[in-house]
C-alpha cells in the first residue's frame, strides 16, 4: 500500500484557484488516480459505521425491549438520544479535521465506535449503559461521512467531485442494505442481539486497521495538494514500517503546493458548522438537503409499521421490504454522481469556463446553477411518487406497488440529496467537513420533526392524505430552495466571501 503515499497524477481546480504566479501552475491535486479510487471505495465502506449501525438497529427493537425489560417507548429513547448525539457529533469533529487533519480524527471516531459496539456486546441487561453506549456509538460514527467529504474536497477538483461522491456513497448505500435484512432475520429466528453488536465491532476494528495502514493524511492545511509529506501521526503505519534509508526526503517550499494557512482550532469553533447554518446561500442549500432526506427518513421509520399492520409482514418480511428502497438509494447515488460532473461541464462550456486550466475564482462561475441544472424535474417528480405512495397504501392495493414505489422514492431523494450536499460542500472549499455537518444538523433536525409528527397525523388523516401532504410541502419547499440558491445564490456567496 505504500504506493497510496506517491501522488502521481496532476489535476487543475478551476474552481479554487491560487493566487501568485507561483500557484498557477500548480496542480489542485497530485494523489494518483488509482489513489483517488481506492480513497472512493474505503471511505464508502468505512461509512458503514454510521448507516448500517441506525438500519440493523430498527428491526431489534422488540427484542431490545425484552431482553432489557423495558417499555417499546424507552427503546424508542435510545433513538432519539443516537439522533441527538448524531446531530451535534458531527460539528465538533469536523472543526477539528478541518484545522488539525483528517486521518488522526478519523482514526478516533472509528475507535469509540469500537469501543461503543464493545460495550453493546457485553451489555446484558443494563438500560442506562444501552442508552450510553448507544451515544457513544453515534459519537464515532455520525462524524464519520463528514469527514468522507471533506477527503472528497480534498482530493477531488469541482469538475470532477461527482465521479468520487457518487461511487462512495452508493457503496456505503449498497452494504447498509443488508441491515434490515440481518436485524428482521434475528428477529424471527433468534433470541439474543449480541452477536450483532459483535459484527460492528469486527467491522470497525477492520476499518480502523485498514485506514491505520492505508489511509493518507489529505486536509490541505496539513499536506497542501499532496505534494507537502506528511509527519508523525499524519503519516501511515505502513511508512513507519519502512527503512529511515527509504523515508521521503523533505519537500523545498517550491513543490510543496496548494497549502493553506491552518486556522488555530478553539472550542468555539465547533459553532461553526451552526453558524453556516445562518448564511443566506448556505441556509438555501441546506433546506434542500435536509428535506430530501427527511423522505428517506420517514419512510424509514414508516415501512416497518405500514407492512405489518396493513400487510401483515412478519419481521424478517418487513425486512426485506426495506430493500428496495435502499437499492434505490444506491441507484440514485451513482446517478447523481454522474449528473453533477455532467451539469458542471455543461454550464462550464455555456459559460466558456475552461475545466482544465482557467484559474478563476469559484465566485465568477455559477455553481450554483451548474449543480441545479434540471433538478426541478426530479423535484417535481418526487412529489407525485410520493402521493401516488400513500393512497396505494391507503387502499391496500397489492404490496408490490407500495414497494417499488419506495425504490424510486428513495432514488430520487438520494439524488436530491446528493447534489445539495456536493453544492454545500463547493461553496465553502476551505470547511468541507464543517460544511457537510451543518448539513446533517439540518438532516436531523427536519427528519426527527418529520418522523415525530407521522404518527399523530396518520391517525387523524390516514396515509393518503399525509403523505399528499408531506409530499406537497417538501415538493414547495424544495422548488423555493432551489429557486432562491440559483437565482440569488451566488450574489450572496460572493458578497459572504468579501467579508
Amino acid at each position: 500500500m505504500a504506493a497510496l503515499e506517491k501522488p502521481a497524477e496532476t489535476v487543475v481546480d478551476d474552481a479554487n484557484p491560487p493566487t501568485a504566479n507561483r500557484q498557477r501552475r500548480e496542480a489542485y491535486t497530485v494523489f494518483s488516480g488509482a489513489t483517488k479510487i481506492y480513497l472512493t471505495y474505503f471511505l464508502g465502506f468505512t461509512m458503514i459505521l454510521s448507516t448500517l449501525t441506525a438500519t440493523i438497529y430498527f428491526p431489534l427493537i422488540p427484542m431490545l425491549g425484552d431482553q432489557f425489560n423495558v417499555s417499546i417507548q424507552a427503546i424508542n429513547l435510545t433513538i432519539t438520544v443516537y439522533a441527538i448525539v448524531q446531530a451535534v457529533s458531527p460539528g465538533i469533529f469536523a472543526s477539528v479535521a478541518d484545522s488539525f487533519g483528517r486521518r488522526p480524527v478519523l482514526l478516533l471516531l472509528v475507535a469509540l465506535y469500537a469501543l461503543g459496539s464493545l460495550g453493546l456486546a457485553l451489555n446484558k441487561n443494563n438500560y442506562a449503559a444501552l442508552i450510553a453506549l448507544r451515544a457513544l456509538q453515534s459519537i464515532g460514527g455520525s462524524a464519520i461521512p463528514t469527514l468522507a467529504y471533506g477527503i472528497a474536497a480534498d482530493v477531488a477538483p469541482t469538475a470532477e467531485r461527482g465521479r468520487m461522491l457518487g461511487p462512495m456513497l452508493s457503496t456505503c448505500n449498497g452494504i447498509s442494505a443488508v441491515g434490515p435484512v440481518i436485524g428482521g432475520a434475528i428477529t424471527l429466528g433468534t433470541s439474543g442481539i449480541q452477536w450483532v453488536f459483535w459484527a460492528l465491532l469486527i467491522i470497525s476494528a477492520l476499518c480502523f486497521l485498514v485506514a491505520g495502514f492505508t489511509l493518507p493524511e489529505t486536509a490541505r492545511c496539513v499536506v497542501g495538494n499532496g505534494s507537502k509529506p506528511a509527519v508523525g501521526i499524519w503519516k501511515t503505519w505502513w511508512s513507519l514500517t519502512r527503512r529511515k534509508s527509504e523515508k521521503t526526503e523533505p519537500a523545498s517550499e517550491n513543490s510543496c503546493a496548494g497549502v493553506i494557512e491552518r486556522e488555530k482550532w478553539r472550542p468555539l469553533t465547533a459553532l461553526a458548522s451552526l453558524r453556516i447554518i445562518f448564511y443566506k446561500d448556505a441556509s438555501a442549500v441546506l433546506w434542500m438537503v435536509a428535506l430530501t432526506y427527511s423522505i428517506y427518513y420517514t419512510f424509514q421509520v414508516a415501512i416497518p409499521v405500514i407492512f405489518a399492520d396493513i400487510y401483515s409482514y412478519n419481521e424478517l418480511e418487513i425486512g426485506l421490504a426495506f430493500l428496495p428502497g435502499l437499492a434505490g438509494m444506491t441507484i440514485g447515488g451513482i446517478i447523481a454522481g454522474k449528473l453533477v460532473d455532467l451539469n458542471y461541464a455543461v454550464v462550464a462550456k455555456k459559460h466558456n469556463f475552461c475545466t482544465d486550466s482557467d484559474r478563476r475564482s469559484l465566485g465568477d462561475f455559477p455553481i450554483e446553477a451548474a449543480r441545479y441544472r434540471n433538478c426541478l424535474v426530479f423535484v417535481i417528480g418526487e412529489t407525485i411518487l410520493v402521493i401516488g405512495y400513500g393512497w396505494a397504501v391507503h387502499y391496500q392495493v397489492h404490496p408490490a406497488a407500495p414497494i417499488v414505489l419506495q425504490f424510486f422514492i428513495c432514488a430520487a431523494s438520494t439524488l436530491l440529496s446528493h447534489t445539495a450536499s456536493a453544492l454545500l460542500v463547493d461553496i465553502f472549499p476551505e470547511k468541507s467537513s464543517t460544511a457537510y455537518a451543518s448539513g446533517q444538523i439540518m438532516r436531523c433536525g427536519v427528519s426527527a420533526a418529520s418522523a415525530a409528527v407521522l404518527q399523530p397525523l396518520v391517525n387523524v388523516l390516514g396515509y393518503g392524505w399525509y403523505f399528499t401532504l408531506f409530499a406537497l410541502f417538501v415538493g414547495v419547499f424544495g422548488v423555493i430552495s432551489v429557486f432562491i440558491s440559483r437565482l440569488k445564490g451566488m450574489h450572496w456567496r460572493q458578497k459572504r466571501c468579501s467579508w
